[in-house]
């Protein structure tokens, strides 16, 4: 129980949201408490006008004819009716000879007093006195008061119940998890058996459900690129092994080259044989090579986001430990606890965005590792796609102007996997109005289709800046990026080149092109 209430006290998401909802209904709560506050004080402060009318109209008269006989036994009686009445505290008779009739103290704060003139009516009106009443406003602050203690003390109680019910939810529903997915990623490793990412809690379909799945996908798809290249190395060592018996054979072959015609020949063809397990040794090579920079590559931009998120997440709880101490001093001013909440605002907006550029990482290495090769071919009109590539590209980059021209037979029809193509041909175009355009006046695209016996080739050619050679010697490796300082990933070339890959085309690069910028063909079968 104790680890449960440390866990849910630790977590910054939690407590940031509880202290919201605690400064929003205290505001809530303090505005309607003073709008009933002022309703209350209006209403008895009528209630008190109320009664200076009813005085007026109903005591004044009788009151004048007692003090126009000088009746002090009735005079008495009425004012200490009078005084009965709610609220009045003094009232008192000031005849036109200074003698004074009055019950009750007179007060010079906190009160309401109002004077009437007593006239007495017997043909003419004669004035004989002055009615001073006073209605005592203490009882009223006392109500309001108390009144404003209950209102508050029992919103305060609701507001703890309710936030704490909150940061109870925050926590299991989100803290929780992403606690075990930080721990689960922490502990993966490509020497331990594989052991899918589950989450505590019953089986539901929402968002951690998701990152489970894609977590889960991506670690076998390393894993299983990882046994690949073990493989790979075994299959190495045994061709090491056949070429060191070739050479031995080579050698005895050699000795025996002067006398037999034919066992030269035999041995030439075994040579040949020799060189073309080499060149098989060589393509492995290549394989692990560009399979290692997949996997360093993966490790590199997911860790760090990650690392960028731990960090935010740790000033976070500093921030939060900083403002309590504050909150607590004597000496806190409002520009001090502002100054802490716009840092964990920032630290919260930092962790937001690497966060989802961790998603969208995650996105594009599934766009590159995924199965797509399954989906269906189907037939479909070549034009049609193109445009729609080209207008939605238009869209994407606007509003940078590009002329784009798209020359097809209009009715030509292509039977292949319409999604994986799409991919390439966009990632293509997108490469060269990232890339190409840089200090180009006017930006040209053209893309030509010529249709062959068995394949359809797709020029994509632009007059943007020509690719350094040493940088094009590695436009299709996965990571390779000349704009990694602009948020570049290195994945849309070698993304196209692995769609075109699996509907069993090719992707080639052409330095110069008619335009005088570079140039890509896409060949597909027919």
């Amino acid at each position: 129980m104790l680890i449960f209430i440390r866990q849910l006290l630790q977590s910054p998401i939690a407590r940031k949201l509880t202290l919201s909802i605690v400064v929003f209904s205290s505001l809530i709560t303090i505005v309607t408490t003073a709008y009933q506050l002022i309703s209350d004080y209006q209403e008895d402060v009528n209630r008190i006008d109320r009664v200076f009318s009813s005085i007026e109209a109903v005591n004044l008269e009788v009151l004048a004819s007692s003090v126009w006989v000088i009746d002090e036994d009735l005079i008495n009686t009425q004012l200490y009716g009078l005084s009965q009445l709610p609220d009045i505290k003094y009232i008192s008779i000031r005849d036109d000879s200074n003698q004074e009739w009055h019950f009750g103290e007179y007060q010079k704060t906190a009160v309401i007093e109002k004077q009437f003139p007593l006239i007495y009516t017997n043909n003419e009106n004669i004035p004989v006195g002055t009615l001073t009443v006073q209605a005592d406003l203490n009882a009223i602050y006392d109500r309001l008061y108390n009144k404003t203690i209950l209102i508050l003390l029992s919103n305060a109680i609701k507001t703890f119940f309710v936030a704490g019910f909150i940061l109870f939810l925050v926590w299991f529903n989100v803290t929780k998890h992403l606690r075990q997915l930080s721990q689960y990623c922490d502990e993966i490793s490509l020497d331990n058996p594989f052991t899918p990412l589950n989450f505590n809690r019953k089986p539901q379909r929402d968002e951690f459900s998701l990152v489970a799945e894609a977590v889960n996908t991506m670690q076998q798809q390393i894993r299983g690129s990882y046994q690949d290249l073990q493989q790979s190395k075994v299959d190495l060592m045994h061709a090491v092994e056949d070429r060191d018996r070739l050479l031995l054979l080579e050698r005895s072959y050699k000795d025996e080259l002067a006398r037999q015609v034919k066992e030269q020949t035999r041995e030439l063809e075994q040579s040949l044989q020799m060189l073309k397990r080499t060149q098989q040794v060589l393509i492995e090579k290549e394989k692990m090579a560009a399979l290692g920079g997949l996997v360093s590559g993966v490790a590199h931009e997911i860790n760090t986001p990650i690392g960028i998120c731990l960090t935010a997440a740790s000033s976070q709880l500093a921030y939060v430990e900083d403002l309590i101490e504050l909150i607590h001093s004597d000496h806190a001013t409002l520009e001090q606890i502002n100054g802490i909440l716009e840092q964990y605002q920032k630290s919260s907006q930092l962790i937001v965005s690497n966060i989802t550029r961790a998603s969208y990482l995650i996105q594009q290495f599934k766009s590159i590792a995924a199965e797509q090769s399954q989906e269906k071919y189907t037939l479909f009109n070549l034009n049609h796609q193109l445009r729609d590539i080209t207008d939605s590209t238009l869209m994407i980059f606007s509003p940078q102007k590009v002329e784009i021209t798209v020359n097809i037979d209009e009715q030509l029809q292509v039977y292949t996997n319409s999604s994986l193509l799409s991919q390439a041909i966009n990632n293509v175009i997108s490469n060269a109005f990232l890339h190409a355009f840089k200090d180009t006046s006017q930006a040209k695209i053209c893309i030509n289709v010529i249709t062959k016996p068995d394949t359809i080739d797709i020029e994509i050619q632009n007059n943007g800046a020509l690719i350094p050679s040493d940088i094009a010697e590695h436009i299709f490796e996965p990571f390779f990026t000349t704009a990694r300082h602009k948020g570049g990933v290195g994945l849309g070339l070698a993304a196209a080149f692995n769609a075109i890959t699996q509907i069993k085309g090719s992707i080639r690069y052409v330095a110069m092109s008619p335009l005088g910028g570079p140039m890509f063909v896409i060949s597909v079968p027919r």
